[in-house]
Order: structure tokens, then C-alpha cells, then sequence
């Protein structure tokens, strides 16, 4: 199996005006695409990291998009159902139904968008990383790795488990700051703070959110 990851940026990106603007990132999970006409249609999931006021903004801002055909909001996961002219090559060239997307795509809120793909053969790649480095616009290209090895882990992707709002908050936040980190880098005191609520409180909404998620990763 071959294996490209890219960093990538360009002027024509629908999200990444808005999500600087916000200070969002967010982690992309394509679900497929279509061509009708002169467009070539993408289904995806934008899982969002920031704060929720500022989600909200850009929640209204996907749905007033007049290339956003379709889109539902639950929380900080949108769904969108987006279209894009053909003649814009990049578009079609990386949702190549010959591709393995082993991990979401990310795109930070500098505009930069980290992209994995793999694929049975080296020649799709090599056509792909001639048509995003030329794209007319491409503002940045970067290969960050290009192999050929096995494909060990690809990344399912799965909605959260449906939690109450104040345990979802407290998850994220606990995420965002380096709770689970290795050496961690914040404490319940810290965290709590920061959500405005007791460390009482704020332990027990992180742990029910906590009970809920581990299933959902440890399940055979």
C-alpha cells in the first residue's frame, strides 16, 4: 500500500476564512462525493474544536454558504453536503474513488490543512501531488510523507455518544488542555476554573462523559 500525507493551503477554501477568523479548527471525515453538471458534490463530517459560541457562529455560517447545498448541526459536529466547480482539478483529483482516507483531514485555524490518503498504487499519488502542487490555487504544498508500507490503522470515524451538554464541554476542555497529555499539563482545579463551576462538579461531569466514551473505544 502507498501513503502520501500533505500539508496544503489554498485561496479558494470555503471554511478556512471563517475558521481563522474564529480561532476554530476542525477535523474533516469524508463520507463520499458525486458529480452532477458542472460540480462535483462532497458529503463530510466537521468534528470543531474551540469554543462553543464561536461554533455556533460558524454552524450559521456553513448554512448560509451558497455552496453549502445541505448541512446539519448537532453540537460541534456538522454535517455538510458541499459543491465545487469541476474545472477546479483538486477537487476531483483527491476524492479519487481509488483512495483509502486512513485518518480525518485536519485544518487548523492558520488555514493550513494536513491530508492523508493511500492507495494500492504509487501512480494515483504522484497525479495527485502534481495536481494539488499546480492547482492554480495552491498557495502551499507540502509533502510530509510519501512511502510505500503497510496499512496499519484506519481511522473509523463515529458520532459521540449522545451526552448531556455540561459532560461534552467538560470532555473537550479536559482534551484541549492537555489533561490527557503525557506528562499532563492541567488539573481538575485548573479545569474547573476555567468552566466556571466547582472541581466537584466539573470531576463529575468529565467522568459520566468519560463512562459513555470508553465503550465506544474499547468495543470489539
Amino acid at each position: 500500500m502507498w501513503y502520501l500525507k500533505f500539508k496544503y493551503k489554498h485561496d479558494d477554501c470555503i471554511y478556512a476564512p471563517k475558521l481563522s477568523k474564529l480561532k476554530l479548527s476542525v477535523f474533516f471525515y469524508y463520507l463520499g462525493h458525486y458529480i452532477k453538471g458542472d460540480y462535483i458534490y462532497t458529503s463530510a463530517i466537521q468534528q470543531l474544536n474551540g469554543h462553543e459560541k464561536d461554533i455556533q457562529k460558524y454552524a450559521r455560517y456553513m448554512k448560509d454558504h451558497k455552496q453549502v447545498v445541505k448541512c446539519e448541526v448537532h453540537g460541534s459536529t456538522i454535517i455538510t453536503l458541499a459543491k465545487n466547480k469541476k474545472e477546479f482539478k483538486i477537487y476531483e483529483s483527491i476524492y479519487n474513488s481509488l483512495f483509502i482516507y486512513p485518518s480525518p483531514a485536519y485544518l487548523s485555524s492558520d488555514g493550513f490543512e494536513v491530508i492523508e490518503v493511500a492507495c494500492w498504487d504509487r501512480k494515483p499519488l504522484e497525479n495527485l501531488i502534481k495536481t494539488m502542487k499546480e492547482g492554480k490555487n495552491t498557495t502551499y504544498f507540502e509533502i510530509l510523507r510519501f512511502s510505500q508500507n503497510d496499512l496499519e490503522d484506519v481511522y473509523l470515524t463515529r458520532l459521540l455518544p449522545k451526552m448531556p451538554k455540561r459532560q461534552e464541554e467538560a470532555i473537550k476542555l479536559a482534551f484541549e488542555n492537555g489533561y490527557y497529555g503525557f506528562p499532563r499539563r492541567t488539573n481538575l482545579d485548573k479545569l474547573s476554573k476555567i468552566a466556571k463551576v466547582s472541581k466537584q462538579t466539573f470531576r463529575e461531569n468529565l467522568r459520566k462523559a468519560e463512562f459513555k466514551l470508553l465503550p465506544k473505544l474499547i468495543s470489539k
